[in-house]
């Protein structure tokens, strides 16, 4: 029988490897997490856990033993393995996560009530970030949530003002709902602090759902409360709380309050969640309440172990368990010996997630030139009396345009528009990192903009025949941005490949996500070609001149196709590009 020391140096071993395997991709993972402000409550989350767990744990090392703890870690291993190979922070993320899940699982608040620390793992479900950048989707749905509750009661209030997207006209000037204002930061703040408090009240796992409700509609209310109050003292009182310090402490004094108003829920959310007692003969009574009650103890479950009096003779010992509740010797070896084999892979395979955040520039300047658009590309449109200007762009490296693009400047209406193929990208690109900074902000944003053009007036205007596409099958992403000088923008966008494949956003649909999610970054070749049309304008603009937009890209990407498909129907083209050169041989039938 192996003693208590050599089993604890077993169990050191085994989850040191197993928490050290995941450490390169979230290293990764937590530089990427800092870039956004709504993610600044990671260290403390991770602090705070660590300090639960030090004044909680009973200080004595396990090995899992229980299907769910050996099944966690083992799916947290592998999907660590699987993460360095794909080059994916956020499943390494993930995989973290699990394992420390089961290390919670494994081990007891203290040797007497054998109680599990499993219920402490939920703060660490706020680590995982929603993925493909749905979080910024759910931004967006937020500010125009807040943005038109607050224009209710200002009405409620009788101060004339004017809603657009996320921005007020009011008569004393404009009033722009930030991210940051829309309650977005303040909202992941208050459901970090609600899961903190679930675990240290020790609040039943059931109820998170509750919990995170109330968070989540208090989080909001003081936020369209603190929009308000900024209109108000601006228009009655000629004060500006927009900026400033005085804008920091309202917003700090609504974050207090909507915590105060939850931690006030909690008093509530108690009593509906409280067990149901035994009746007079000590029974739990039906069926529904032992159900319920036993739902009350997910996550606190009790381990008990075969000496406790009562229970040797109807616990067997399993073939892989020792009759101390600590696996056999030859069992304990397996595990040690694969975890730190899986922790080796991961730190040798560690270098790709780390590479692919440190190890290579933004923009890679020899990535290939995929196809020369003709510079009269939209002569057979009823768009070429309006082009001004056509520049081809070659190495340009342009944060917005990318490393080539060509550039078209078409004149709607008195409004520069400008058409671009920006290529050449590794897959389909949001556009949005690359428009906003530089005083752009997002003011509203529709990952798959709903055409409102018909099949008829596409092929007319594109001239090409049986072309034509609906908007499932190669859709357009809509971004409306304003800029802290009163200036607006309106930018569509969408990709194909350089073989005439049309892409759909990842925003789609499951299959979308998961495959996007699962790829491996490092397989993934510059095919693919952006087209975007973009102007800026001094006020909004009107319903008329976004369909004039909408038309115009409609009539250019189909134009686009058409042109890859002419050219891929013929004999290929060879493109060099050297300096500031290029040479282009190119067959037409």
């Amino acid at each position: 029988m192996h003693s208590e020391r050599s089993q604890t140096i077993a169990s050191a071993v085994f989850w040191g490897s197993a928490f050290v395997a995941p450490m390169p991709g979230g290293a990764v993972y937590l530089s990427w997490l800092s870039e956004h402000d709504q993610y600044g409550y990671i260290f403390p989350l991770l602090i705070s856990v660590v300090a639960l767990v030090l004044f909680r744990w009973d200080y004595r090392l396990r090995l899992p033993t229980s299907w769910l703890s050996n099944g966690l870690v083992v799916g947290g291993l592998a999907l660590t393995l699987f993460s360095t190979y794909r080059t994916s922070p956020w499943l390494t993320a993930v995989g973290f996560v699990l394992i420390a899940t089961a290390w919670l699982h494994t081990h007891h608040a203290d040797s007497v009530s054998r109680q599990r620390l499993t219920y402490l793992a939920l703060p660490l479900v706020m680590l995982i970030r929603l993925p493909l950048n749905l979080d910024l989707a759910f931004s967006s749905t937020l500010q125009r949530f807040t943005s038109r509750v607050s224009s209710y009661l200002l009405d409620a209030f009788g101060v004339a003002h004017y809603l657009r997207g996320n921005v007020i006209e009011l008569p004393g000037g404009t009033l722009f709902v930030e991210e940051a204002c829309s309650g977005v930061q303040s909202l992941f703040t208050v459901l970090f602090l609600v899961c903190l408090w679930v675990v240290f009240r020790r609040r039943p796992l059931v109820s998170t759902p509750a919990y995170v409700l109330a968070g989540m509609v208090w989080a909001m209310v003081m936020n369209v409360m603190r929009i308000t109050s900024i209109a108000l003292a601006q228009e009655w009182y000629g004060f500006d709380l927009s900026e400033g310090p005085a804008h920091a402490t309202l917003g700090w004094v609504c974050l207090v309050i909507a915590v105060l108003l939850t931690l006030s829920t909690d008093r509530l959310l108690n009593v509906m969640f409280y067990p149901v007692p035994p009746d007079e003969s000590g029974h739990e009574g039906n069926p529904v309440a032992r159900l319920w009650n036993r739902a009350l103890m997910v996550g606190v479950e009790y381990d008990v172990d075969h000496e406790e009096v009562g229970l040797a003779d109807l616990k067997p010992t399993t073939d892989h368990q020792h009759p101390n509740n600590q696996p056999r010797p030859e069992f304990e070896t397996a595990l040690v010996g694969a975890s730190v084999l899986v922790c080796l892979l991961s730190l040798g395979l560690g270098y790709r997630v780390v590479e692919s955040r440190f190890g290579k520039v933004a923009v890679d300047a020899n990535r290939p030139l995929l196809w020369v658009p003709d510079e009269d590309l939209l002569s057979t449109t009823r768009y070429a009396p309006l082009v001004t200007d056509h520049q081809a762009l070659r190495e340009a490296n342009s944060r917005q345009l990318g490393n080539h693009a060509d550039v078209w400047t078409v004149v709607v209406d008195g409004m520069p528009v400008r058409l671009a193929v920006s290529q050449p990208y590794p897959e389909w690109h949001d556009m949005r990192a690359c428009y906003e900074g530089n005083g752009w902000q997002i003011n509203d944003w529709i990952p798959v903009w709903q055409s409102a053009q018909d099949d008829a007036a596409v092929e007319k205007d594109s001239g090409e025949e049986g072309l034509e596409v609906s908007v499932d099958q190669w859709p357009v992403s809509y971004l409306e941005m304003v800029r802290d000088t009163h200036g607006f923008g309106t930018l569509l966008f969408c990709g194909l490949t350089r073989d005439g494949e049309l892409l759909q956003p990842p925003m789609m649909g499951l299959g979308s996500l998961f495959d996007a999610r699962l790829r491996d970054r490092n397989s993934l070749s510059s095919k693919v070609i952006m087209l975007q049309l973009w102007t800026e304008s001094q006020m909004p603009l009107v319903p008329d001149q976004v369909d004039k937009l909408e038309a115009l890209f409609e009539a250019f990407r189909q134009r686009v196709r058409g042109g890859l498909t002419e050219e891929a129907s013929g004999q290929p083209s060879g493109v060099e590009v050297v300096g500031e050169r290029s040479e282009v041989e190119r067959n037409r039938r």
